[in-house]
């Protein structure tokens, strides 16, 4: 019956997330046929830049629901998501401060690319914005109502579906600086709408519970660098690229990660659902096995689709895209036997945080983040394109293998201290 529920739930997560994504990557399709390899690598910059500043401060989402999950009491409950707004409401705050300084070190020093400084600006702002909706998804979770949850993450993509749609059916030119002011236009509207309604439900902001702030951003602190490394990897190929190539080989690159990432329609559905589970997997040998069942044939489901995808890899470059990006279904191979390695550990990732064990888990993708960016040094000039493909491959097959042994290690000795008890 369990088994039953999870995988029900997981299939909501999955099919209700896959429209987002599906939205997502249709909208970088019409992008990137509109304005050509070139304008696209540039979008792409913008792009990675504006996701990465929203996904930092998911860390607090996580702190929620890890921590609402162990308590019944709605009173726990809303103070620990009125810390997470508050933090995030400061996070919002301090971009506003830091989003120029930041981005002229990031075009001037990181990318050598002073072009993109506005672009730039332009995108952490969005990220910034969007960080509230994450938070509105994340009390979906908590609960469970896994459609709702889906539900929420699709807003976004399809108000941006709407908008690239409607302008493409009209006069106004699809150029790159459209595009970028409609992704700045339903950025700040979603943010400020999102804003609002998480006011209304956990009241005034400044009257805290003072020890439930210290709780957040003791345990947060370690979540914060996991995602700050986490999504620092998935993207690191990109900062490399950038520096390295032009913006015609970033674009054609891009595809190819745009591609690997509708795998976060497989792994995201996993992680909505084993955050709250994992929770109760540590509570005994047992509770773990069941965990270890019911995660094992969403893996398998997700290794078959990997494998298929590799499969037909360049056919489905070149009907999407276009000829022109017919080099990226190589790159696209590459990138996926790095993900076949990854998805088995994705599950047990976090078990970590229901171990209250965050500092293991940052010192884990800190290693991946490390080895990817000594990887891409060596390889990019070497083999150019391919060359990241094969770095960010060799580094997840790596991260892997030593996150698995490292928390089998945890488990046997957490489940030796239950029975001592």
């Amino acid at each position: 019956m369990t088994l039953n529920k999870t995988l029900l739930n997981y299939f909501y997560v999955l099919f209700g997330g896959g429209f987002a994504r599906a939205v997502a990557l249709l909208n970088t399709i019409i992008i990137a046929r509109m304005l050509g390899p070139a304008h696209f690598g540039v979008f792409s910059i913008f792009y990675f830049i504006m996701i990465l500043t929203s996904q930092l401060p998911y860390a607090f989402d996580i702190v929620f629901v890890s921590y609402a999950k162990k308590v019944d009491s709605m009173r726990e409950k809303n103070d620990i998501l009125k810390t997470s707004v508050f933090i995030k409401l400061f996070y919002l705050f301090l971009l506003l401060f830091l989003s120029y300084p930041v981005s002229y070190a990031l075009a001037k020093y990181c990318f050598q690319k002073d072009e993109i400084l506005i672009l730039l600006v332009a995108a952490i702002l969005c990220g910034g914005c969007l960080t509230f909706l994450m938070t509105i998804a994340s009390t979906f979770q908590e609960e469970e109502r896994f459609l709702w949850f889906s539900s929420v993450h699709a807003i976004y993509t399809v108000s941006i579906f709407i908008c690239l749609l409607a302008l493409k059916l009209t006069c106004i030119e699809f150029s790159l600086k459209t595009v970028i002011a409609i992704y700045i236009a339903v950025s700040v509207i979603i943010g400020a709408i999102s804003i609002a309604l998480l006011c209304r439900r956990v009241g005034n902001l400044f009257i805290l519970d003072k020890a439930m702030l210290h709780r957040s951003l003791s345990q947060g602190k370690w979540i914060f660098g996991v995602a700050l490394s986490f999504f620092l990897f998935t993207r690191i190929d990109i900062l490399f690229l950038t520096r390295y190539l032009d913006f015609e080989s970033l674009g054609i690159y891009s595809v190819a990660a745009q591609l690997v990432s509708a795998l976060g329609l497989a792994t995201g559905a996993l992680a909505g659902i084993c955050l709250p589970k994992a929770s109760i997997a540590i509570r005994s040998r047992e509770s773990f096995r069941l965990f270890v069942r019911e995660s094992f044939w969403a893996i398998v489901l997700i290794e078959a689709g990997i494998a298929l995808f590799i499969f037909v890899a360049q056919l489905i470059v070149t009907i999407m895209y276009g000829s022109e990006y017919a080099l990226a279904g190589s790159i696209l191979r590459i990138l996926l036997y790095g993900w076949i390695f990854n998805t088995v550990f994705i599950p047990f990732s976090f078990v970590f945080y229901a171990l209250d064990d965050a500092r293991t888990r940052f010192f884990l993708e800190l290693w991946k983040l490390v080895t990817g960016i000594l990887f891409l040094y060596s390889l990019i000039p070497q083999y150019g394109l391919k060359g990241g493909a094969y770095a960010m491959t060799l580094a997840l097959f790596i991260y892997t293998i030593t996150s698995l042994g490292v928390l089998r290690y945890r488990l046997t000795r957490t489940h030796r201290e239950l029975c001592l008890c």
